[in-house]
Formats: structure tokens, C-alpha cells, sequence
């Protein structure tokens, strides 16, 4: 009887967790279960106990090895706190792109030719810019010392619909636009000059 009800009150949250929708997008124990780094030089991005790490020097991304169109895209990421000397005048770089192309810029083969950025600099994270998104903030959304302090971790939420994008940074709505042509494609973690880390990356596909 005793287990019995203790089937029946865990059921609720076995439930819900089931329902939530989400897939986790993290490898158990390589990164090519969900993601290629055949656009990166070899030793850009590696798996450190559990967590995806790039170097930032090389730059270059690590690319979904599925297209998604409509979807809620969940990360965290942190940069590097050790040996950064610039803070407050300049921050590191990175930053989530999605509706990657297949194709590679010719000037910058490290960039797919064509993406939505969602910045993950320190500095600017949260800005939304390219892939013709209009209305979606750019550069400073949320000051530095209104999010994570530097080297913790922030919480990023990305929702698209049809080319609309919705931007939360740690389960605050930050920013938003619409309009992205294409309105698909892969999702790529940016290695941009600086060690950053990914972890807690998940994603629900939504109906088109």
C-alpha cells in the first residue's frame, strides 16, 4: 500500500516531465550524436565532462546535425573568467546562430553564408541581428551587471515561429523580431575568440 502511493504522487511530475516536449541536444560521449564540427578546425570543440567547450581561438561553429524551422531552444553558456583582461571596455565574443545555411561564406568559411545571430557576448548577449529579422534589438539589451556576473552561467530561451524569434535571457522576455528569410535551417554554438562553454542544451520542435 505504502508504495502504491508513492507511485501515485510521483506520477504527476513523471507526467509532466514526459510532456515537457524537450530533447536534449547534449552528447553522452561524443559530440557527433547531435552536432558537427566539420566546419571547424580540428580541436575547436571538444566534450569536457558533460559540457560542450570551445576554444574560441580557432573560431569556427558546431552545427545541429538537423535543420529546424519553429522550435524552443534552451542553453546555458558561460565564458572563460580566467585570463580575461579587457573587462569593462571590451567583452569576449560568441553567440547561438539558427537558420544556418549549408553553405559557408566565401570571405569567412568558419560562417555559414547565410543565419540569425543570437549573441552570446557578455556585452551584447541577447541582441538579435541577420537572416533579414526586423524589429529585434541590437548590440546592449541587458546592461553586464544585470545579468549572470561574468564567467557564470546565463540562460538563454529562443522561440521561433515562421521567421518570428523571441529572445529570454535567464526567464526574462529580452528582445524579439520577425521576418527571417529563410525561416529554417541548422542551429550553431559559435566559437568567436574566447573559451565559452554550452551546457543544458535542449530543444521542442514545434507544429509549423
Amino acid at each position: 500500500m505504502f508504495v502504491l502511493v508513492v507511485v501515485m504522487l510521483l506520477a504527476p511530475a513523471f507526467t509532466w516531465a514526459q510532456a515537457d516536449g524537450f530533447v536534449s541536444l547534449m552528447p553522452k560521449a561524443d559530440l557527433s550524436e547531435f552536432w558537427s564540427a566539420a566546419a571547424s578546425p580540428e580541436g575547436t570543440w571538444t566534450l569536457e565532462d558533460g559540457v560542450i567547450a570551445a576554444k574560441g581561438d580557432p573560431m569556427g561553429v558546431l552545427r545541429s546535425n538537423k535543420k529546424y524551422k519553429n522550435f524552443v531552444l534552451r542553453l546555458e553558456l558561460r565564458f572563460k573568467k580566467e585570463g580575461w583582461t579587457k573587462a569593462p571596455a571590451e567583452w569576449p565574443n560568441a553567440g547561438i546562430f539558427i537558420f544556418a545555411s549549408d553553405e559557408v561564406r566565401e570571405r569567412y568559411p568558419h560562417w555559414p553564408r547565410s543565419f540569425v545571430e543570437v549573441q552570446g557576448h557578455y556585452g551584447e548577449i541577447a541582441s538579435a541581428f541577420g537572416g533579414k529579422l526586423k524589429g529585434a534589438i541590437r548590440y546592449e539589451v541587458v546592461p553586464p551587471d544585470q545579468h549572470g556576473p561574468f564567467g557564470e552561467w546565463d540562460r538563454l530561451e529562443i522561440t521561433t515561429n515562421n521567421g518570428s524569434v523571441k529572445i529570454k535571457l535567464n526567464g526574462k522576455h529580452v528582445n524579439e523580431g520577425a521576418g527571417a528569410d529563410p525561416t529554417s535551417g541548422y542551429i550553431c554554438l559559435q566559437s568567436e575568440g574566447w573559451p565559452v562553454y554550452y551546457r543544458n542544451v535542449e530543444i521542442k520542435v514545434l507544429p509549423d
